[in-house]
């Protein structure tokens, strides 16, 4: 996969929509002109809707992803890698364990979400670094992986993590959760 434009309908194929196991709920984004969108949604225990794109294919270190996004108030733009996921007997695919790079209006954070055998999630901080990110602009925030680093980049703000339990293979995608987020194109390299 290169570049998937959210700019139309067209890029429903490309990409594969997954929810965590931290939620039963099932909203899709919803098209504009020119992006997709999260919404307020009552329904969902947030309060918004929380949906993953994933790749069908899974990627090793080397991989880079770049998500052009914007966000309002407390909305939070994501790129994810997701060791495994599962087809579920509702027909959505979910996953458990996972890292999120988090865009949010005070910067960046990493965190690590595990999934226990009995089904519990439950997530730990790895990182929290604190700026100011606009609100309503588009931001482009990339993340590269290598063997035992996440290189992220927010718009020219560059952040080098040393993670050491990076699966070797992985789908890597975005979520938009917490609030109204909007995704513009998606890249994979």
């Amino acid at each position: 996969m290169k570049k998937v434009s959210f700019g139309s309908a067209e890029w429903n194929n490309e990409l594969t929509t997954a929810y965590s196991f931290r939620f039963t709920e099932n909203p899709k984004f919803t098209q504009k002109d020119g992006y997709v969108t999260t919404l307020v949604n009552k329904e969902h225990r947030e309060g918004f809707d929380n949906i993953s794109l994933l790749t069908h294919e899974k990627h090793s270190a080397g991989v880079t992803a770049t998500l052009r996004c914007a966000f309002e108030d407390i909305g939070c733009p994501e790129i994810i890698i997701v060791p495994e996921i599962e087809n579920c007997p509702d027909g959505e695919v979910r996953y458990g364990a996972c890292f999120e790079i988090v865009l949010w209006k005070n910067g960046i954070n990493v965190w690590r979400h595990f999934r226990e055998e009995d089904g519990r999630c439950h997530w730990h901080l790895r990182l929290g670094d604190t700026f100011d990110v606009s609100e309503n602009d588009i931001h482009t925030l990339t993340v590269n992986v290598e063997e035992y680093y996440l290189n992220i980049d927010v718009d020219g703000h560059k952040i080098r993590l040393r993670v050491e339990d990076i699966p070797k293979e992985f789908y890597i995608g975005l979520t938009g959760c917490e609030g109204i987020v909007r995704l513009y194109d998606y890249t994979v390299e």
